[in-house]
């Protein structure tokens, strides 16, 4: 049951965090001055957004890069990597839900949107030295009935600083406990 309850959560996170995202108001296209490094703006980006959500500095764009962006992914990852971010082989907000890192693309129907959307996903984290956290996540989306678009890559970056990086992972155990509580009883 666990697991089902870190996919729900996964699956709950991503549309939440992507929802959230294009639905806000408050954007800026040049980065400001308190954004960190980790969130990286590729030199082909277009759609350009900033947004300070929650707590957590985020960055969206999209870029055209075919599917499965092996060039993106390996430019983000290398250039965290040189900047001491280590990458981490779980969910950070589902333990034991194994990362893109892990487990590659994930492709699903997204009955969330109307008319149905086809999502192929990859989504992963980085902790610093410190305890932050950055999450990538890569997105080709088209429409069900629509011909396949593997070349337009939508692009979220998430930075959570330590302290709500450590908020955030203990509501969800909290959580995660109580669900478990439930079940057994």
């Amino acid at each position: 049951m666990r697991y089902r309850i870190s996919t729900f959560i996964f699956i709950l996170l991503s549309f939440v965090t992507i929802l959230i995202i294009s639905g806000c108001e408050k954007t800026e296209q040049k980065k400001p001055a308190n954004y960190p490094d980790a969130l990286i703006l590729l030199p082909n980006a277009t759609n350009i957004k900033y947004y300070e959500l929650g707590g957590s500095l985020q960055l969206t764009y999209k870029v055209k890069a075919d599917y499965p962006a092996t060039k993106v992914i390996e430019t983000i990852s290398n250039k965290l990597n040189q900047d001491k971010w280590h990458i981490l082989k779980e969910d950070f907000l589902n333990p034991g839900l194994s990362s893109s890192h892990v487990k590659g693309w994930s492709s699903y129907e997204n009955v969330t949107k109307s008319p149905t959307q086809i999502d192929h996903l990859w989504k992963a984290d980085w902790e610093n030295q410190l305890g932050d956290i950055v999450t990538y996540v890569f997105l080709y989306q088209y429409g069900k009935k629509e011909s396949k678009d593997l070349n337009n890559l939508t692009v979220y970056g998430i930075f959570i600083s330590a302290p709500l990086a450590k908020q955030s992972r203990a509501e969800i155990e909290e959580l995660t406990k109580k669900g478990n509580q439930k079940k057994n009883k």
